[in-house]
């Protein structure tokens, strides 16, 4: 048997060594680790978040992006994010207000958001997703 045959056993066992080795890293990596991941998952279709600055005195996000079709980047600000958890449940994320640099994506996320399209707060299931948000935020 080898190493890698316990690295497929089990996604608990990999993610438990993937939190170890994410809080070992310095912030700014921490970061930098977070934002090569969105581009590779959530953006890998659309584009690419160039910049992702974490505020956590003031409870404030900026990214920057360069979506495809899009002649100039995008900047879309959180401001005043909450991160809480209640005993034995789950964390809870509310991103507080989003802004976007492109009036008509602005227009377009407020309408996701009052039709409930786009939660006003998100429950954070993984644990490894669990442990990046309370690590960076």
């Amino acid at each position: 048997m080898h190493f890698s045959d316990f690295l497929k056993g089990g996604s608990d066992l990999v993610d438990s060594v993937k939190i170890v080795f994410f809080r070992m890293l310095p912030r700014g990596a921490q970061i930098e680790k977070v934002r090569g991941e969105i581009n590779r998952g959530l953006l890998k279709k659309y584009g690419k978040l160039t910049s992702l600055e974490i505020d956590a005195a003031n409870k404030m996000i900026n990214a920057d992006l360069d979506l495809k079709g899009e002649k100039e980047g995008i900047r879309i600000t959180l401001s005043n994010y909450r991160l809480s958890q209640e005993e034995d449940k789950n964390p809870l994320f509310e991103p507080g207000t989003i802004v976007v640099s492109r009036e008509w994506l602005n227009a377009l996320l407020e309408s996701l958001v009052k039709a409930n399209v786009i939660p006003g707060r998100m429950e954070v299931k993984n644990p490894l997703h669990q442990a990046v948000v309370k690590s960076i935020l």
